[in-house]
């Protein structure tokens, strides 16, 4: 779990938005040279979803739980901010540098892989508990069952069933990287004077 603050980290896990957006990529490389993780992925939210963020991921226990669970096979990002401002700008670059602007509800949990100079792999589970107690084990039992399956390529809906809500959702599109990383620092410049950074 790496949190991302509005303003510089000093000390302990996470990075500030602005230095998150400028190296993303090189981020997600890192992470896979330092055997970190082997797959990445980010938890998109509202203003409005005060179940995950204030009580699944600023949650201590439920921070440590979802931590201790991706280990060193997945790296999940997510914003920890209370500014609705940051969170909407967090989500229109994010969403939008995995072009999937206005397809998906938000909340949810998008997977993806970095290799061969390509985004790829890219998996979408949109979240659909509200109740706090059913929320959370949501969102872990997705992260259990996307780590169990992720060498095998076999991300399967069935383990979801007592989440009758719940869709999984694929896209095999891939996104080549230069064009990735392009798009993330246009972003970069044009936010850069809303006074996030």
């Amino acid at each position: 779990m790496i949190p991302i603050f509005e303003q510089g980290h000093k000390e302990g896990i996470g990075y500030s938005f602005d230095r998150f957006l400028k190296r993303f990529i090189r981020i997600c490389e890192e992470h896979l040279k330092n055997g970190r993780a082997k797959a990445f992925a980010f938890i998109f939210y509202d203003f409005n979803d005060t179940h995950i963020k204030k009580h699944i991921l600023k949650d201590l226990g439920g921070f440590a739980q979802l931590d201790r669970l991706s280990g060193k096979e997945l790296s999940v990002f997510y914003l920890n901010s209370n500014d609705k401002e940051l969170l909407n700008a967090f989500n229109e670059i994010f969403i939008g540098a995995f072009e999937i602007k206005g397809k998906y509800d938000l909340p949810f949990v998008l997977f993806f892989k970095v290799m061969d100079s390509e985004v790829r792999d890219i998996e979408i589970v949109e979240l659909e508990q509200t109740k706090l107690i059913f929320a959370f084990k949501e969102l872990y039992d997705i992260i259990e069952n996307y780590i169990k399956n992720n060498n095998t390529n076999n991300f399967k809906t069935s383990n979801f069933q007592e989440y009758k809500h719940t869709r999984f959702l694929k896209s095999v599109k891939k996104i080549v990287l230069d064009k990735f990383v392009q798009y993330l620092f246009d972003k970069a410049m044009e936010y850069a004077n809303h006074n996030f950074f």
